[in-house]
């Protein structure tokens, strides 16, 4: 099998340092060598560089016709309400939503997702052929009352049995979601997990999104109570007295993998309880984060404490699209102090072992799968250092390869 052998004036292999005038090579869907240097093969790819295809660890596809994000952004609850009209008055198909996400994602330079489904749409998307994304997608269950336990048990059932009949590639996972606090009840939210982990899938979970998640559970008081009630699903004795986020991330802690999505408000008490479980992530959705105004994020603090922080786009009901490429540069340009390197590890590596794929993905290391981004820089600029990758907003995604296939 002939190799193909790649020179760009950069690559980024994320496990190390920067490399200038390096080399990928690749033999079939796999890399097969990194180095800095020449090769007299090599097929130049002038002033661009290469990095490890990008992962966004949590977006929901379904609402990727969406030209600008739902309003109103504040009070969330309304937001809320806003999303619950958007599906119910959507006149276009899931499938040709869901493609339309799929797309996106892939020329923005994303090549593997942790979506979250409320159907099998996504799945069979994903699964059906190698020009598409590697993913693990969650099935989302939803139910407050006790009478919606058994029905959402029983979709998670076949969800995961039809991970079975589909027979899926190696590059497509499932996975359980939970949705939040405030739209599951807890004793369906247990079962939910228990049922991740005696199948041995992971589990996503909306966490410590806003603080009237906070007041509903320690005061069962607050606009998730409003909404309830409106929706004529509120009963105060669903929840114990005096819950914490803890009752939900313990659970978590029983997975080989899960993801605390969002956690916008995780406090000491969570990170302290992160740091001893390393099976969960947290997924940063950046711009997201920014739409609806909260409080500054601890994501740095807790890549200091040991906890891996992936980054996602959440959807484009809250994001203007599904770049995870534009997240990168978003988190550049408002913190300027972190270092370029652990902003791309964030949106490469820490992605991959969220959805405990970093065997596969995330790094441009010998063996891994041959998914790269091109990142094309600005025409007449040369960057004084690697670091300088994600400060001009000229720089962007321009190719894209699968498996060793440029698909674009």
């Amino acid at each position: 099998m002939e190799r193909q052998i790649l020179a760009a004036r950069w690559v980024y292999p994320v496990e190390g340092p920067p490399l200038e005038r390096a080399v990928v090579e690749l033999e079939g869907a796999r890399i097969a060598a990194v180095y800095q240097g020449e090769h007299p093969r090599a097929v130049d790819l002038g002033n661009t560089a290469l990095i490890p295809g990008l992962v966004n660890a949590h977006t929901h596809l379904e609402f990727s016709q969406l030209e600008t994000p739902l309003g109103p952004a504040q009070p969330f609850a309304e937001w809320i309400r806003s999303i619950m009209k958007s599906r119910f008055t959507c006149s276009v198909p899931a499938r040709d939503r869901i493609q339309q996400g799929i797309e996106e994602s892939l020329q923005a330079g994303t090549t593997c997702l942790g979506e979250i489904a409320t159907g099998s749409e996504s799945l069979q998307l994903l699964n059906a052929d190698d020009r598409k994304p590697s993913a693990v997608v969650f099935r989302e269950c939803l139910g407050f009352t006790p009478d919606r336990i058994q029905e959402q048990q029983q979709i998670a059932a076949d969800y995961l049995q039809l991970g079975t009949d589909l027979e899926l590639s190696a590059a497509v996972g499932l996975g359980l979601s939970p949705h939040a606090p405030y739209s599951v009840n807890p004793d369906l939210y247990l079962n939910l997990i228990q049922q991740a982990r005696d199948q041995g899938v992971p589990a996503a979970v909306h966490l410590a999104e806003t603080e009237d998640e906070l007041e509903f559970l320690s005061q069962k008081s607050g606009p998730f109570v409003d909404l309830l009630a409106e929706l004529g699903l509120w009963d105060p004795q669903i929840l114990r007295d005096g819950m914490r986020l803890y009752d939900y991330l313990a659970p978590l802690a029983e997975l080989t993998s899960a993801l605390a999505v969002h956690g916008n408000y995780f406090g000491v008490a969570e990170i302290e309880f992160l740091k001893q479980a390393p099976q969960i992530s947290v997924v940063y959705c950046p711009r997201t984060h920014y739409y609806f105004g909260h409080r500054l994020h601890p994501w740095q603090s807790m890549i200091s404490q040991g906890i891996n922080v992936a980054l996602g786009t959440d959807s484009r009901a809250s994001n203007p699209d599904l770049s995870l490429w534009k997240e990168l540069q978003f988190l550049r340009d408002k913190f300027p102090d972190v270092p370029t390197d652990l902003i791309l590890e964030c949106g490469t590596l820490a992605g991959a072992r969220a959805l405990e794929l970093s065997d596969e993905l995330g790094t441009l290391t010998v063996g891994k799968r041959a998914d790269l981004a091109l990142v094309r820089l600005p025409e007449g600029s040369v960057p004084a250092s690697g670091s300088d990758l994600l400060l001009n907003s000229r720089s962007y995604v321009s190719r894209v390869m699968l498996n060793g296939v440029w698909i674009n």
